[in-house]
């Protein structure tokens, strides 16, 4: 070869510029897979679209494909519509409180409610990623269709638990009710998941393949987690503030009873001094056993509605003549006692009966509660 004559073979050097060029772009700025260098900064701007029913959406090109994702996002609101709807309902209960919220709550309660929010604020997933990501891409009806659904089934969720929290008298039924509420919630996830083991048709299991591979330019993913970071923590301060403001209505006794009317029958001839024990009791801002207490306002001797721990039942008791008009230990004598209940609300007593002593008849008689 002559002097200043190149020695690279044409073929190393269409090599070479083939291996820097090894990555398909589509016409929107997308990635359909990433073969690039690892290390490369364009490679870390693009972002993976969740692994989700909205995105299988997203990315369906036949209206068969359109059909699992959107049947899935149906049931979803569907099974949360008819829960808040069962959940609104009053059926047949004495005390009607807002959005059916009980009197008082034992700790255990308190303690569930409180994590319980935590839980369902990040687990909200699907609600952030859609409010971060609506209107983020130049003018797709897919793409914002996704995201509304992501958040109209986020904001449900979140809804329908928070009804569940603040509803549940016991521990078990808050977490029971919550995770089938967190499960309805995840049924996109699941779809997906079946989909991409060929549980359904290969149509499906093709899609879910196109949806792992699929990339989206990103170049502001410090923002996005910030960002959501920031969604995050204000979702959780409302619902405890939400939740701390019931805790002190429950406090209060703002639900409960401000009085109430016992009326003993004409049946309960076996105990005639149990009439004296009809009358009007007053909200009292005495506490025993964690439950209220209500003073007899209007009555021949005066007596008082409290819970017996020792029985967990509650019963009226009348005052002897060295303890009038101080609410003595509801478990040392008492003339009325109840079904044994663990309930907080006395609208929600069921019997009165005379104690064991005295025959344990259960007597005729009536309770009506003024709010």
């Amino acid at each position: 070869p002559e002097q200043g004559t190149s020695l690279e073979s044409p073929l190393i050097a269409a090599n070479i510029t083939t291996n820097t060029n090894d990555s398909t772009e589509n016409n929107d700025g997308t990635q359909n897979k990433e073969q690039g260098d690892p290390g490369n900064k364009e490679d870390d701007a693009r972002e993976k679209i969740p692994p989700d029913a909205f995105s299988m959406l997203f990315i369906a090109k036949t209206y068969s494909e359109h059909a699992l994702p959107i049947g899935v996002f149906v049931l979803q609101i569907l099974i949360l519509v008819l829960i808040s709807l069962d959940l609104l309902q009053t059926y047949d209960r004495e005390v009607i409180t807002f959005m059916n919220i009980p009197v008082i709550v034992p700790l255990s309660v308190t303690v569930s409610q409180c994590i319980a929010c935590i839980v369902s604020v990040f687990s909200a997933d699907d609600l952030v990623y859609g409010v971060l990501h609506v209107n983020k891409r130049p003018i797709d009806i897919k793409w914002e269709v996704s995201n509304i659904m992501r958040i109209v089934e986020g904001v449900m969720v979140i809804g329908v638990s928070l009804i569940f929290i603040v509803q549940s008298s016991t521990a078990i039924d808050l977490w029971l009710n919550f995770a089938a509420v967190q499960f309805v919630g995840q049924l996109d996830n699941l779809a997906f998941a079946l989909a991409k083991m060929n549980f359904f048709r290969n149509a499906e299991w093709e899609l879910a393949k196109r949806v792992s591979e699929y990339r989206v330019h990103d170049n502001s993913m410090q923002t996005f987690k910030r960002t959501a970071r920031i969604i995050w923590c204000v979702m959780l301060i409302v619902m405890i503030a939400g939740l701390s403001f019931i805790f002190y209505t429950q406090y209060n006794l703002h639900f409960a009873c401000k009085s109430i009317t016992i009326t003993v029958g004409e049946s309960s001839s076996a105990f005639p001094l149990a009439r004296y024990l009809s009358g009007t009791y007053i909200l009292d801002t005495t506490r025993i056993n964690g439950r209220p207490v209500y003073v007899q306002k209007q009555g021949t001797n005066g007596a008082f509605l409290a819970y017996c721990g020792s029985i967990n039942q509650w019963t009226v008791s009348s005052y002897d003549d060295e303890s009038r008009g101080n609410i003595d230990d509801p478990c040392y004598y008492f003339d009325l006692q109840s079904e044994t209940t663990r309930t907080y609300d006395v609208a929600e007593i069921k019997t009165l009966r005379l104690p064991v002593r005295n025959g344990g008849v259960v007597i005729g008689w009536c309770i009506s509660c003024i709010l």
